[in-house]
Protein backbone atom coordinates (compact mmCIF):
# COMPACT_ATOMS: atom_id res chain seq x y z
CA UNK A 1 0.00 0.00 0.00
CA UNK A 2 1.36 3.20 -1.02
CA UNK A 3 1.10 6.71 0.93
CA UNK A 4 -1.77 8.78 -0.25
CA UNK A 5 -0.73 11.96 -1.24
CA UNK A 6 -2.55 13.53 1.60
CA UNK A 7 -1.36 11.22 4.01
CA UNK A 8 0.32 12.79 7.29
CA UNK A 9 3.79 11.55 7.80
CA UNK A 10 4.70 11.19 11.31
CA UNK A 11 8.63 11.10 12.88
CA UNK A 12 9.40 8.17 15.25
CA UNK A 13 9.00 9.70 18.26
CA UNK A 14 5.60 10.47 17.58
CA UNK A 15 5.04 6.46 16.27
CA UNK A 16 6.46 6.10 19.44
CA UNK A 17 4.12 7.53 21.50
CA UNK A 18 0.84 6.48 19.39
CA UNK A 19 2.26 2.74 19.75
CA UNK A 20 3.37 3.25 23.51
CA UNK A 21 6.49 1.67 22.71
CA UNK A 22 10.06 2.78 22.54
CA UNK A 23 12.04 4.88 19.69
CA UNK A 24 14.28 1.68 18.91
CA UNK A 25 11.42 -0.33 18.54
CA UNK A 26 10.37 1.74 15.62
CA UNK A 27 13.04 1.74 14.16
CA UNK A 28 13.47 -1.67 14.17
CA UNK A 29 10.07 -2.29 12.90
CA UNK A 30 10.84 0.24 10.36
CA UNK A 31 14.30 -1.76 9.41
CA UNK A 32 12.33 -5.08 9.57
CA UNK A 33 9.79 -3.83 6.92
CA UNK A 34 7.15 -4.88 10.04
CA UNK A 35 6.15 -1.16 9.99
CA UNK A 36 6.30 0.50 6.19
CA UNK A 37 8.57 3.89 6.55
CA UNK A 38 10.39 6.08 4.45
CA UNK A 39 14.08 7.55 4.84
CA UNK A 40 14.70 11.15 3.91
CA UNK A 41 18.30 12.83 3.84
CA UNK A 42 21.21 10.82 3.98
CA UNK A 43 23.77 10.73 7.27
CA UNK A 44 27.55 8.85 7.18
CA UNK A 45 26.44 7.01 10.51
CA UNK A 46 22.39 7.19 10.79
CA UNK A 47 20.21 8.18 8.32
CA UNK A 48 17.86 10.86 10.93
CA UNK A 49 14.65 11.52 8.52
CA UNK A 50 12.96 8.92 8.99
CA UNK A 51 9.06 9.43 8.13
CA UNK A 52 6.34 7.11 9.13
CA UNK A 53 2.71 7.42 7.23
CA UNK A 54 0.08 7.66 9.09
CA UNK A 55 -1.91 5.26 7.16
CA UNK A 56 1.25 2.80 7.80
CA UNK A 57 0.32 2.90 11.02
CA UNK A 58 -2.95 2.02 11.15
CA UNK A 59 -2.44 -0.51 8.74
CA UNK A 60 0.93 -1.95 11.36
CA UNK A 61 -1.71 -1.97 14.27
CA UNK A 62 -4.70 -3.79 12.19
CA UNK A 63 -2.24 -6.50 11.04
CA UNK A 64 -1.27 -7.70 14.43
CA UNK A 65 -4.10 -8.05 16.68
CA UNK A 66 -4.53 -11.01 18.41
CA UNK A 67 -7.86 -12.76 16.99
Amino acid sequence: MEAAETDVFLKAPEVAEKLKVHVTTVYRLARSGRLRAHHIGQGTIRRRGLRIPESAVAEFLRESAVA
